[in-house]
């Protein structure tokens, strides 16, 4: 009886060995952090930003300005940032320099909520008399390019944001008809 117990033991403590020692070869794969996972959740702060430092958006920050404020915002606990629009190379640089800082070090963890800027038609032109009922003919490059941007970076954007600050009445040089966001 003994015999046939020490045989046993030594078969099990074998192969609770091998076991172990197959799981620690195994790759351990990161979970895909998606939306659900980061909206609502008091782990993910949130923070608008635009990273200009000019009075005019002419001007575009660098990769290595827009490195130094995700280092910034990561320090004080933001891990999402929320953009406004596409059509300047703000947004694009901006996902270039957080890819740049994940490769730099793996832990650092920043995702963004791209704005996609939508506007009615003749919105900002002061000739003409705003039309809330019609699409600026400019919404759809912006929206081709959010989402070009958001493929090009699934790791980073989480989140599509369309047209939600021009369904605002007071908005009245750029205000768009919910059904016209839809479209």
């Amino acid at each position: 009886m003994k015999k046939y117990f020490s045989i046993t033991f030594i078969f099990v403590l074998a192969i609770s060995l091998v076991s172990c020692i197959n799981n620690s070869e195994k790759k351990v794969e990161e979970k895909e952090i998606t939306a659900a996972d980061i909206l609502g959740n008091p782990e993910y702060l949130a923070m608008s930003y635009g990273g200009y430092r000019e009075k005019s958006r002419d001007i575009q920050p660098t990769i290595e300005q827009l490195k130094e404020d995700m280092k910034i915002l990561s320090a004080m606990g933001v891990k999402i940032v929320r953009t406004y629009n596409v059509h300047f190379n703000q947004a694009a640089n901006l996902l270039k320099a957080i890819k740049a800082l994940k490769e730099e070090d793996s832990n650092f963890e920043m995702y963004v909520m791209l704005g996609a800027w939508i506007d009615c038609e003749n919105a900002f032109d002061y000739e003409k008399k705003p039309n809330h009922n019609a699409e600026s003919p400019r919404n759809a490059t912006e929206i081709e390019t959010a989402v070009k941007l958001a493929n090009q970076y699934p790791k980073i954007v989480k989140v599509l944001a369309v047209g939600n600050e021009a369904m605002v009445h007071w908005a009245t040089s750029y205000y768009v008809q919910p059904s016209v966001i839809l479209k």
